[in-house]
């Protein structure tokens, strides 16, 4: 069919330029050409809607515009419940870029692939932690769903995520994308990171640098997600009193109080 659709267009380019140059030989008048283009358009269509043609509209250009306004408003709240006292920015990466930047100088596509995964990755730890009973047979958008019926992540988080991953998910099945648009989808989710406070985190494997990071434990960055019991039990967090995601052999060695939480850390009410 591409084949067909491809002799189409050359044998009317050919045509065209006979007519111009030896009109005696062959003659195109207005219907002619109408019928050449209906006859394209079938094949040239779906090249239109994706050309970069100087002044026209980038594919992402809208999608990415959208979202930046999605991820500067999380922002902004994180940073107004920071100076308020009432929350503090988490001072590492929820989603890992390492990886990602690293591919997107040789390879826009995979960096974008990699981001995906990174994010599915996170969404499913999540799941794991909220017991979502069918996550394995989840798909990604069904995975922040989940989070979001869990009510983990703001309206404009959980949009600006869709976004994200629908536009990475474009770029890998084939859709045109410059490095300046992969670059920004991924300056996005570097922007989305600092939308997360400390214990609020989506990512719920131990952090093992937390001392670099000012934190108590390995896991104070998603500590807040953790049952909270009325009355306190073998599995309680002694300094946050929340359920510890290490256990009881955590709980029995960890050896921390309520007094070693920073002075910074303690929510203004």
């Amino acid at each position: 069919m591409k084949i067909i659709q491809w002799l189409i267009v050359i044998i009317g380019i050919i045509l065209i330029v006979v007519h111009g140059f030896w009109s005696n030989v062959f003659i195109v008048d207005g219907i002619t050409i109408l019928i050449f283009f209906i006859l394209s358009i079938p094949f040239v269509a779906q090249y239109l809607r994706k050309a970069k043609f100087p002044g026209a509209e980038f594919e992402f250009k809208e999608e990415i515009r959208e979202t930046q306004k999605l991820v500067k408003m999380s922002v902004e709240q994180a940073e107004k419940a920071e100076s308020a006292g009432e929350a503090k920015i988490l001072p590492f990466e929820t989603f890992n870029l390492s990886v990602v930047r690293g591919l997107l100088d040789s390879d826009p596509i995979l960096a974008l692939a990699a981001l995906r995964i990174e994010i599915e990755k996170k969404l499913r730890s999540a799941a794991d932690f909220l017991d979502l009973s069918t996550r394995d047979k989840l798909s990604i958008s069904k995975l922040i769903e989940g989070v979001s019926r869990k009510e983990l992540l703001s309206f404009e988080q959980i949009t600006a995520l869709q976004k994200i991953v629908n536009m990475c998910n474009k770029a890998i099945h084939g859709s045109l994308i410059s490095g300046e648009e992969a670059k920004e989808i991924i300056d996005l989710a570097e922007e989305l990171n600092k939308t997360f406070s400390i214990g609020y985190s989506i990512g719920f494997s131990p952090n093992l640098d937390y001392e670099k990071h000012g934190l108590i434990c390995e896991w104070e960055h998603c500590i807040e997600w953790m049952p909270l019991t009325e009355e306190r039990t073998e599995y309680s967090c002694p300094v946050f009193g929340h359920n510890c995601p290490g256990g009881v052999e955590k709980v029995s060695k960890c050896g921390k109080t309520i007094k070693d939480i920073p002075s910074d850390r303690f929510i203004k009410k």
